[in-house]
């Protein structure tokens, strides 16, 4: 059925009673582009309800995808999205309707259109005559709205449909009008309140975020949430409507959480595709770099007599492990090595290189043992640091490496340039062993029995405070003093013996000798040598030992660190 000149007529009348300016929509503009494809959505999935452009804007405008789109757009534009969105809405909305709809149907709609536009204008027009809002005083009578459309000529089931949808979109109309003229200006300042806040919350929820991760605490958006009173008094909002302070401390705690959350979320992610390094070593050797090319190991050819495979996963834990008097001064890294043989030259050795830039003397690289971390000789050099270590650390297990600045460490005068200056260094820092208070460490003086049981007590971490006790009595026990407890412990497990005389002797000097057969007793599942120390002295150290003149002579205090680092490590 047509629609009569008269009806046209009106609509452009009540089109133009209902725009006081000219709006031009900025088609063009992302905003709108972006708020026409949300508008044709939302219309298309409620096409099979009764709702209005306006009303859907609302209702979509308090969802989070509406917050999801309007922060990913950059110059994001309100006026433009609004637009976008109703003219979107209203093609989706009558998508379907396009075909199969018979003319009753489209005079329906024609009448709730005209009703809804004469509600508004009524329910606009009593708010500001002060009149109570009544949109049944308000509706025109039957005849009236009749008269008003020409339906005299239209059949009496056509005037019924017109009249009672007409009156169904007066009142929605009019109360729509009355509503948001009474009520807008307090919704306009809250509206703005809360995206102003969101604007800010966002930028100080994505800020902590990503920081909560780095310093590696747990996801936990309350902790550095700003009290409402704080939020009040950093953004100035006293002085401001309390609509709009309520708004935008609204808006910035629930920014704040979307962003904080997701901040957090994506520098997670994007550190886990930084995390794992993996390689494939083949028997020619190779050399394996994390992602952030600040770690790399080194395997020379000829350290496995297969192909094996190389992992290296990248952590920083910090504020999650005890580092005593430690500095932490890089990331640390897993290594784990799958080897299936489980053969290699121990010959070879795997240089581990770090990337590093602070102090020469302090810095070095740690091997973390248990909730320990156990420094290695290290060389450094300007932006870099590296060590060596036997291919066996990391054959038996994964092996977790770090570099470290250690402000408390110290140098003995009589040390440097010594040929087990590394040795000596590793076990200081580790604190095995000390020097005398005149800051030297005598590496070239001999070590007697007593001292050399206290050395091996620290290295094997002998509890030599809690066991039976040993039942062996000494006729010079009076003489072992604070070597009493580490004497009788070594004595009781048969790791020494004492003399035929009866005696200890704590003060003697141990042989190369002796030594050999300790190690034996100690290392039961071992067969300790004393010659492969002293060949390893000669060939890597350039250094004879005294042992190759008589096996019987003393060892010295350097010798004794060098065999047990190279022999436990």
């Amino acid at each position: 059925m047509k629609i009569t000149n008269k009806i046209v007529s009106i609509l452009i009348v009540l089109l133009m009673l209902l725009n006081t300016g000219t709006v031009f929509a900025a088609t063009g503009s992302v905003s709108y582009d972006a708020g026409y494809n949300a508008g044709f959505d939302y219309g298309y999935d409620n096409s099979d309800i009764k709702i209005f452009a306006t009303t859907a804007y609302s209702k979509f405008k308090n969802s989070r995808e509406y917050l999801k789109i309007k922060r990913d757009i950059a110059d994001y534009s309100e006026p433009d999205f609004r637009q976008g969105f109703i003219a979107g809405f209203k093609d989706g909305y009558e998508y379907e309707d396009n075909e199969g709809n018979d003319n009753e149907d489209q005079i329906v709609d024609y009448a709730a259109t005209l009703g809804k536009s004469l509600g508004e204008i009524y329910g606009a027009r009593d708010f500001q005559d002060s009149k109570k809002s009544d949109w049944k005083k308000a509706l025109p009578i039957r005849k009236v709205i009749e008269s008003m459309f020409d339906l005299s000529k239209q059949s009496t089931d056509y005037r019924n449909a017109f009249v009672s949808d007409f009156d169904k979109a007066f009142e929605e109309g009019y109360n729509e009008a009355y509503d948001k003229a009474k009520f807008e200006p307090t919704k306009l300042t809250l509206e703005q309140g809360v995206k102003d806040g969101e604007d800010v919350g966002m930028i100080v929820g994505s800020a902590y975020g990503a920081k909560d991760f780095y310093a590696g605490r747990d996801l936990d958006f309350k902790r550095e949430l700003p009290s409402k009173n704080e939020i009040t008094e950093q953004f100035s909002l006293n002085n401001d409507d309390l609509e709009y302070e309520d708004g935008f401390i609204s808006g910035f705690i629930s920014a704040y959480e979307i962003s904080y959350n997701e901040a957090y979320r994506e520098a997670n992610m994007n550190d886990g595709l930084n995390k794992a390094t993996s390689m494939i070593i083949p028997i020619s050797g190779g050399t394996a770099v994390t992602e952030d090319k600040r770690f790399m190991v080194d395997v020379p050819s000829g350290t496995f007599y297969h192909d094996v495979n190389l992992n290296i996963i990248t952590s920083f834990d910090v504020d999650k492990t005890n580092y005593s008097n430690l500095i932490k001064a890089s990331d640390s890294y897993t290594i784990e090595l799958s080897n299936s043989s489980g053969n290699i030259n121990e010959s070879k050795s795997i240089e581990l290189t770090f990337e590093y830039y602070g102090d020469k003397f302090k810095g070095g690289i740690y091997r973390k043992d248990g909730s320990n971390w156990l420094y290695i000789p290290t060389d450094v050099e300007d932006g870099k640091m590296s060590a060596k270590i036997n291919p066996k650390l990391l054959n038996s297990s994964v092996t977790t490496f770090s570099a470290f600045v250690d402000d408390n460490t110290a140098a003995f005068r009589d040390v440097r340039g010594h040929w087990a200056n590394d040795e000596i260094d590793a076990y200081v820092r580790r604190g095995v062993i000390s020097g005398y208070s005149d800051m030297t460490f005598r590496p070239d003086n001999n070590i007697t029995r007593a001292e050399f049981l206290t050395l091996l007590s620290r290295v094997f971490k002998w509890n030599i405070y809690t066991y039976p006790g040993s039942t062996t009595v000494f006729k010079d026990a009076g003489t072992f003093g604070y070597f009493s407890d580490v004497i009788n412990y070594a004595t009781y497990y048969n790791y020494i013996s004492g003399y035929t005389d009866g005696t200890f002797k704590p003060g003697n000097l141990i042989s190369y000798a002796e030594v050999e057969i300790i190690m034996n007793r100690v290392l039961y599942y071992q067969s300790f040598r004393w010659v492969n120390i002293a060949n390893s002295m000669l060939y890597e150290k350039k250094t004879r030992s005294n042992s190759f003149n008589n096996i019987n002579n003393k060892i010295t205090r350097a010798e004794a660190v060098y065999m047990l680092y190279n022999t436990i490590e």
